[in-house]
């Protein structure tokens, strides 16, 4: 998950007022928003795991966010008293993850902006397929270039040029020219 839901009205929460009325209470703060972020990062239904089969310590997260283990293990100790986090089998959880950061909708978004992506895709594939087909032209489209091109070439002739794209004039005396450009 790239994102995770923060109320406005997180400061009016009586959980979070006392929380911040602690000694250090943004440091207890601060370490709240990380740990809603590694539930996030983790995807695991608000699990703090370091990776998909580990979680993560108290001295994981005391070396992650520079505090001491004793100040980690303290605020940790605080958020459960709280009802804030929950720990089984030595795993930290965030209490009602799933109810505050609708990971299934988040989830479904997804797959609904992956089902999207691959229409446009099959339209704009479709579109060109359609465009080179039509590029391709008919009998008609091909004698109308045909003639424009002789026509080119004709203009190229009468003015002396050896190719149309090349503009290259044959028989042009360049001497005299830019003799008569000094005068």
């Amino acid at each position: 998950m790239q994102w995770i839901k923060v109320f406005t009205d997180i400061f009016a929460n009586p959980k979070m007022q006392l929380l911040l009325k602690e000694r250090d209470g943004d440091t207890f703060f601060r370490i709240w928003i990380q740990l809603l972020v590694i539930a996030g990062i983790s995807m695991q239904g608000g699990k703090i795991m370091m990776s998909e089969n580990t979680p993560m310590t108290v001295e994981d997260l005391a070396t992650i966010t520079h505090k001491s283990n004793k100040k980690i293990q303290n605020i940790l100790d605080k958020l459960i008293h709280f009802e804030m986090l929950i720990c089984e089998d030595n795993i930290y959880k965030i209490k009602n993850w799933e109810k505050y950061q609708s990971a299934d909708k988040y989830e479904l978004v997804k797959e609904q902006n992956r089902e999207r992506q691959k229409r446009f895709r099959e339209n704009q594939k479709n579109e060109n397929n359609v465009n080179v087909t039509l590029s391709n032209g008919t009998e008609e489209n091909k004698k109308e270039n045909n003639k424009l091109e002789e026509s080119k070439k004709d203009f190229s002739k009468k003015k002396g040029y050896l190719n149309y794209d090349q503009r290259e004039y044959s028989n042009f005396d360049w001497d005299s020219l830019y003799a008569n450009l000094g005068k």
